[in-house]
This record gives C-alpha cells, sequence and structure tokens, in this order.
C-alpha cells in the first residue's frame, strides 16, 4: 500500500469517526463508506511537488519518488522537522544519510527504542492490537523502522539479533505484509536453526512457496540429510516449474543472463524472477554452496522414485 493511499485510509477512518452513530447496520457504513469515496474522487488533489507540498506527508512522498539519495534525504529532512516525531521520516534520514554502516545501526536501534515508546504512549502496544499490527495504520511507520533495523542487522552479519528482530515482528503483525518471515527463514537456514525453520514454515501453513522451500532444501543438505533435502526439493520443482532450469544456471555459472533479460520486466511470482530475487535479496547465504546447486542439479535430472 503507498503511502498516498494510507493517507486515504486515514481520512476514510476520520470520516467513519465523525459521521458514525450508534446501532448502525453493515449496510449504513456500506452507504458511509461509498459517500466518502464518491467525495474524495471528486475533489483529487494535484500531484504534491517541491512548491505545493506543506505536510510531513507530502515531503515523505516527494522523498519516495525523489531521483537520487540526496534528494530523497533533502524532502526527508524537511519532514522530520514538521514532525519530529515522524518514524518514517527519521528512518529515511538515517537510511539515505552518510553515516557508515556500523553508526547507521546505532541510530537505527536508537529510533527502535523511541518509536517503541511512542507506541507505549499511544497506547497501540496493548493484547487487543499486538498480532495485528499493520492493520492498524498508526503503526506502519513502525514496522517500517523496524524492517530497517532488522535488515541492517542482518547486512552487517549480525545474524542472531536479526532473528531475534524477525520472530518479534511476526508476533506484531501475523499476517507479515512486509515479508518477514523470507528473510527470517533464510537467517535461520544460515545459523543451521532446524527446530525454528520448521516452526516458521508451519506457522504459515507449509506454504509452498520457492523463498520457503529452496532454503528448507538448502538447510538439509547442510545437514548430510539427503533424503529430507530431495522432499523439499521436489515440493520446490512442483511450485516453481522454473526450478530445473535455475539449478542448471547456477551450475553453469550463467545465471547473469536472466538477470539482464529480467530489466525492465515486471516480477511474475512462480518463476525464474523469484530465483533472482532469492539471490538479490539473500546473497549471505547462496555464497560459496556451488556443491549445493551441483547436486541438486543431478536430482532433478533423474525421474523420481
Amino acid at each position: 500500500m503507498s503511502r498516498e493511499t494510507e493517507k486515504v485510509f486515514r481520512e476514510f477512518q476520520k470520516f467513519l469517526d465523525e459521521n458514525m452513530k450508534d446501532n448502525m447496520t453493515e449496510n449504513d457504513i456500506d452507504v458511509l463508506a461509498k459517500l466518502f469515496f464518491e467525495q474524495h474522487n471528486m475533489n483529487l488533489p494535484d500531484p504534491v511537488t517541491h512548491e505545493t507540498a506543506e505536510t510531513a506527508d507530502d515531503w515523505l512522498e516527494l522523498a519516495e519518488e525523489a531521483d537520487s539519495d540526496e534528494e530523497a534525504l533533502k524532502c526527508a529532512r524537511k519532514a522530520l522537522r514538521l514532525e519530529p516525531d515522524n518514524l518514517d521520516a527519521e528512518r529515511m534520514v538515517i537510511q539515505y544519510g552518510e553515516l557508515e554502516e556500523l553508526e547507521k545501526l546505532k541510530a537505527l536501534k536508537l529510533a527502535v527504542a523511541r518509536g517503541t515508546e511512542q507506541m507505549k504512549r499511544e497506547g497501540l502496544l496493548e493484547k487487543d492490537t499486538i498480532g495485528k499490527f499493520w492493520g492498524v495504520l498508526e503503526t506502519r511507520p513502525y514496522m517500517r523502522l523496524r524492517r530497517a533495523y532488522m535488515d541492517a542487522l542482518t547486512d552487517l552479519g549480525m545474524l542472531g539479533r536479526a532473528a531475534e528482530e524477525g520472530a518479534d515482528m511476526l508476533k506484531l503483525s501475523t499476517a507479515d505484509n512486509l515479508g518477514v518471515r523470507y528473510s527470517l527463514m533464510h537467517i535461520y537456514v544460515q545459523l543451521e536453526r532446524e527446530k525454528e525453520a520448521l516452526e516458521l514454515h508451519h506457522l504459515f501453513e507449509d506454504s509452498e512457496e520457492t523463498q520457503m522451500l529452496l532454503p528448507l532444501s538448502m538447510l538439509y543438505f547442510k545437514k548430510e540429510d539427503w533424503k529430507t533435502a530431495e522432499k523439499y526439493l521436489r515440493r520446490l520443482e512442483k511450485a516453481n516449474p522454473d526450478t530445473r532450469k535455475f539449478m542448471q544456471a547456477m551450475k553453469n555459472g550463467t545465471v547473469n543472463k536472466f538477470f539482464e533479460e529480467m530489466e525492465g520486466i515486471s516480477y511474475r511470482p512462480g518463476t525464474i524472477d523469484e530465483f533472482l530475487l532469492e539471490i538479490y535479496e539473500n546473497g549471505m547465504l547462496f555464497a560459496g554452496q556451488e556443491e549445493y546447486f551441483e547436486w541438486a542439479h543431478k536430482v532433478l535430472r533423474k525421474k523420481k522414485k
């Protein structure tokens, strides 16, 4: 969901709060919703520019659309000056700033601590909210900040801490709209934490996704459990028809040609695009795993028993 869409939903929630009455039926609420969006569509604002930007949200929208990190940083700083407690603005200032990686990590950690206190003050870390984060619009900047911190930990090889962050984020938002589960699975596999990896997979109903099945196959390969490694590899082949093509490309060292072909093409689930995304986002896991791809290629060439 884009920042503009989030803004519309905040306005919609405000409209409901102002117009809702006791004993309203579902049909009454549907009528209110229709009225709001009719009015909204009749009064669509012009695109925000540097000349028309007034609010922190305006400047953050411009930061996200910026053509360079330098321009994004300038816009994020303006947003932060307008709203010193804006977690999205603080995150962007840190991410686009000129801090060294370790200093950036420390700054994100402090921002997360401040954000956590902010969530507590606003009553968002209560039993009825935990697990439903992201469904509450006010929690989204905080979750984006937590995700940035988790990624920074991962980039610096602090995988144990990154795993703790990921697991905590999934407790806050069980729907996992930020795809934390995929990063967490790869971290568990790199650390060879079989129990946690399986629990995570079961938490998402043993999903048949490339981002889950490939790392699980690699996990059991690393544990010399060839039978289980092949079981997940076969499930992967069934879920993603391009599995054999990918394994062959990795074995032959020709995978870069697929990256070149992907340029300018939108991401397609269930294709080799998912494998390319795997490499791009989880390079640490795949580094030095030539033997796995050699093995997987041989297995897939054999007929299933």
